[in-house]
């Protein structure tokens, strides 16, 4: 596993959560970025949730106020903008040696954590939220600001499944008399997986850059991985000044051509290559409603839809014709006889990336190698977790199922996710459920209530008794059987 990020406030977590700063009094930690903590919080006065980000302390020390400027132009950039595909900025605050955003809560996830989980989004789900961002950069260009750091990470996701754009901590206004050199001192702007061939050389960004940082986010949304995953930020750095990005379509060949074509084109190398205006591109967007899906891809939900996704479509034909031939002369002649087949499972080559290995596990879900080949090829990544998870419920789910090999498979990824028990909570969480629900399919039930009542129903009271839960459909399920025989 990674190791746990250091302790960046030089004291213990535990000396934040309830401390109150202002108005604002700090509930729990939501996660670590790379030069703030976020925290979710409670606005005293008016009584709601918010998200508070505060900037690490060594960061505003001495020599270091560059970044505090940089801190505080995402205030004075997003407080500015009121939109409703951005997660609104409240203020910007100052309490002892803490600098603070104060934000708007967001309860939900990040496209990264949403392709994880569930794997690519179908095609009306991806341009649904393709619009929803599109309509923010649109907002941010009129306003002078190129957020320069759009990635799955930074696009937020709420229970209503609306996407919102976030952390405009890398924002730069256009205006000149604002504008500041933040580019010193080897400061890094935005993502390497993510960043356009302008900014990476370091020239002037606008809009252009938003744009096919967001294309390169689209890009990975409907593929389950990024165009360029490289090895390190240099050899994808040099991919996206010199290499083209393998066809869309090659991936998904359920999408569009049109869908396809779009974001290839907000990928192009060129600014001047891409949509010329934020609004040429919400137009291009909102003619893709109508768009049919390719009709040999489209339906991926059945065991036949699996068979069309897998095989060139003249293919799929023969072979369709042939099997109803078998079947229809088995049938009449009275001779067809139940013969039970063993598949063996494939065996998965390495790639060059864990997201590309747990890309490849998504489009074979129903295989047990490519899920074990994540964490086999790839053991200390976020992506060797979140595959055994998918093992486990695979366990659970197939026919018959194997209760025994779910419980050690939820059992050996509970050990993991406890050797950083914060920045794995979620997964810890949803572990416990499937390794209580993996004993109860094996009629342990004493183990079962053990787990529900030691485990599920004390440190993770706050998730069991959370009204929306996120996470695979079973386990949400289960979670709410057990939440009403708990009577929470």
């Amino acid at each position: 596993m990674p190791e746990p990020p250091p302790d960046i406030f030089h004291h213990d977590q535990s000396d934040l959560v309830d401390r109150t700063l202002g108005d604002f009094r700090l509930l729990r930690r939501l996660g670590v970025g790379g030069m703030a903590e976020v925290y979710l919080a409670e606005q005293i006065s008016l009584r709601r949730s918010v998200a508070v980000k505060i900037l690490r302390e060594d960061a505003v020390s001495g020599k270091n106020n560059t970044l505090l400027q940089r801190f505080e132009q995402e205030a004075r950039a997003a407080g500015g903008l009121s939109h409703s595909n951005i997660v609104q900025v409240y203020m910007i605050g100052q309490a002892d040696n803490l600098h603070y955003i104060v934000q708007e809560y967001v309860q939900g996830q990040n496209l990264s954590q949403w392709i994880k989980r569930n794997g690519p989004p179908d095609f009306l789900t991806g341009l649904k939220w393709m619009k929803n961002v599109a309509a923010a950069l649109s907002a941010a260009s009129d306003a002078g600001i190129v957020h320069r750091d759009i990635k799955p990470e930074n696009i937020m996701l709420t229970r209503g499944e609306v996407a919102k754009v976030t952390d405009f901590g890398l924002a730069q206004l256009n205006e000149v008399s604002n504008k500041m050199n933040l580019t010193q001192a080897g400061t890094t702007m935005g993502t390497p997986w993510y960043m356009s061939p302008e900014q990476i050389q370091g020239e002037k960004l606008n809009h252009h850059t938003d744009q096919y940082s967001f294309g390169v986010s689209c890009y990975h949304m409907f593929a389950g991985q990024p165009p360029f995953p490289g090895k390190n930020s240099v050899s994808v750095a040099v991919q996206h000044l010199k290499e083209e990005a393998k066809p869309l379509f090659c991936h998904r060949r359920d999408l569009p051509e049109a869908m396809c074509r779009t974001i290839h084109r907000m990928m192009e190398k060129r600014p001047e290559d891409r949509f010329t205006t934020p609004e040429d591109l919400q137009e291009a967007l909102a003619k893709l409603d109508h768009e049919p899906l390719n009709p040999t891809m489209a339906d991926t939900s059945s065991v036949w839809g699996w068979v069309r996704s897998s095989l060139p479509s003249p293919l799929a034909a023969v072979i369709a014709i042939l099997l109803c031939g078998i079947i229809g002369v088995s049938v009449g002649q009275g001779i067809f006889q139940p013969i039970g087949l063993h598949i063996k499972d494939a065996e998965f080559t390495p790639e060059d990336t864990a997201a590309q290995q747990y890309a490849r596990a998504i489009l074979n879900p129903g295989n047990p190698a490519a899920w074990t080949a994540v964490f086999e090829k790839f053991p200390q990544t976020d992506e060797a977790l979140w595959a055994r998870l998918h093992l486990g419920l695979h366990y659970l789910t197939t026919t018959p199922s194997a209760p025994e090999e779910s419980g050690n498979t939820f059992q050996t990824l509970i050990q993991q996710a406890s050797l950083t028990p914060t920045e794995h909570r979620e997964v810890l969480f949803l572990a416990y459920l499937g390794r209580a629900l993996a004993a109860e399919d094996q009629g342990n039930l004493k183990y079962r209530d053990e787990l529900v009542q030691t485990m599920l129903a004390t440190d993770f009271a706050t998730e069991m008794s959370a009204t929306v839960m996120q996470g695979p459909g079973v386990l949400q399920e289960y979670r709410d059987r057990l939440k009403e025989g708990l009577g929470i």
